[in-house]
């Protein structure tokens, strides 16, 4: 999630960008089967209904406070084995965001955020797997496009605070899933989504105001994880949660530094670009 390179030109539809948050050379990571006495955590009964999934704005970012992390296996419909990916650098931060649309028929709608302090915060991870076609649908039509040649970024549910560390028990907001992303090219005659006229955001950095913002083509698919870490199995509140299709966007307003918290630890972050991605709620398929 959050591509730095070329993301001018891909708002613009000048060219279309194939690298994730990985570097090129992509390191390949030893998969090793989940513990069996792995106890699973689950935010709600398997029998409930999952809640919305709201509408995120990622933000580069760097981190300062949190530790090298390792010995953490990850499984989603994309790659159902357990694998353990080589963890980098902090690279994203998510707010959830309201969105608003111009819509064809006339007037506009909005759609507001559900879960207003359950953020996202992303590792670069990388995991050497085959590329595989993935069905999408969101509120910007459809589209079958390839996903890269394995991960490109892990994001936990994180709390947020401005002036020091959240200092949450739990250690994560309830009602979001982990999500492992993957990077998106365009598989030709099978990209069908459609930006809206007039598209304009509002998160925590930049309310009360919304900001009208181009959207370029879309670059991450973001799919609901379980993550296996100290012996205890993080999984999706269902299995049919949604998955986040991300597109890269033009700038917003963004606080200089802010802290967070998950199960990774706390550390203080900082933006660093003018670069975003606003991601869409979606049903994403293999096939």
């Amino acid at each position: 999630m959050i591509h730095a390179l070329g993301r001018q030109a891909r708002i613009l539809g000048v060219g279309i960008a194939t690298l994730g948050l990985g570097v090129a050379g992509v390191l390949t990571a030893t998969s090793t089967p989940a513990s069996a006495g792995a106890r699973v955590v689950r935010p709600h009964p398997v029998s409930a209904p999952p809640p919305p999934l709201d509408h995120f704005l990622c933000y580069t970012v760097k981190a300062t406070g949190f530790k090298p992390i390792s010995n953490v296996q990850l499984k989603n419909f994309i790659q159902p084995q357990p694998f353990a990916p080589l963890f980098r650098n902090v690279s994203a931060h998510c707010n959830p965001a309201n969105k608003t649309v111009q819509l064809v028929t006339g007037g506009s709608r909005t759609y507001k955020v559900q879960n207003p302090q359950a953020h996202l915060l992303c590792w670069i991870i990388s995991y050497k797997y085959q590329s595989v076609p993935v069905n999408m649908s969101n509120q910007f039509g459809k589209a079958i496009m390839e996903t890269s040649p394995g991960p490109n970024s892990l994001c936990l549910p994180t709390w947020k605070k401005r002036s020091g560390p959240p200092h949450k028990s739990p250690n994560q907001p309830p009602r979001l899933d982990h999500f492992t992303c993957y990077g998106l090219t365009v598989i030709k005659g099978s990209y069908g989504f459609v930006i809206p006229p007039s598209v304009k955001v509002e998160d925590e950095f930049s309310a009360p105001k919304f900001t009208k913002v181009r959207i370029g083509i879309a670059d991450d698919l973001c799919v609901p994880t379980t993550k296996i870490y100290k012996g205890k199995v993080f999984a999706p509140q269902g299995k049919n949660d949604l998955s986040l299709v991300c597109f890269p966007s033009t700038k917003t307003p963004y606080w200089k530094s802010f802290f967070d918290e998950n199960q990774f630890g706390t550390g203080k972050v900082f933006p660093t670009t003018q670069f975003e991605q606003l991601c869409l709620p979606s049903t994403a398929i293999i096939g």
